[in-house]
């Protein structure tokens, strides 16, 4: 998924759908209002800040602390790789593609990055799909299991479409990441049970 939403946006052949979806979420006639009550921007600007820096540096630090209380550092040593080295390779996918962010519409927030890939949606799908197999480690009830990787993949996609919402990726962008992502952290669970094998 990732390798065909690089060559979309690369080659241009994204833009008509990306621009469409993105002014189907403003108001006819004024690209700068979103559709939807004013609480709804409200709530979708508080909703990506769960895919802020700030946001997963907490969560890191709280995570990391936890762990070690634990005299887990094996599980913490895995989270930091994978939490620490899935934003530098974010980061370092911005840098490649250096794909500017849309102006077809007004941002709602601040913004000062490229817009490919998604660095909300990427880090987003690390970080609480990596706490989700975390707790599968300590919890041994399947239903208890589910609800937090299922509750981690709603919070995945809320963040993903309030970055679209807001205006400032692309749907290309937030597939991307969510693509990233899931690369990144199958890459490490892969890794994690040949080393437990080995």
């Amino acid at each position: 998924m990732f390798s065909i939403t690089s060559f979309l946006v690369v080659s241009g052949w994204s833009a008509n759908i990306d621009n469409s979806v993105l002014l189907l979420l403003r108001n006819t006639g004024n690209s700068s209002m979103p559709v939807g009550p004013g609480w709804f921007l409200d709530f979708m600007q508080d909703i990506s800040s769960f895919g802020s820096v700030t946001a997963v540096i907490l969560i890191t630090i709280l995570t990391s602390g936890l762990l070690i209380i634990r005299k887990e550092y094996i599980p913490l040593n895995s989270f930091l790789t994978t939490v620490i080295g899935g934003g530098l390779i974010e980061l370092l996918m911005k840098e490649i593609f250096s794909r500017p962010r849309p102006q077809i519409v007004s941002h709602l927030v601040n913004v000062d990055t490229y817009s490919f890939p998604s660095g909300h949606s990427a880090i987003s799908t690390i970080v609480y799909l990596a706490l989700a197999f975390l707790i599968f480690k300590f919890e041994i009830k399947r239903s208890i299991k589910l609800y937090f990787l299922s509750s981690a993949i709603f919070l995945i996609l809320l963040i993903g479409f309030s970055r679209i919402y807001l205006g400032v990726h692309y749907p290309s962008d937030v597939l991307g990441g969510w693509a990233l992502g899931l690369i990144w952290i199958s890459s490490r669970l892969m890794f994690s049970n040949k080393f437990k094998k080995n």
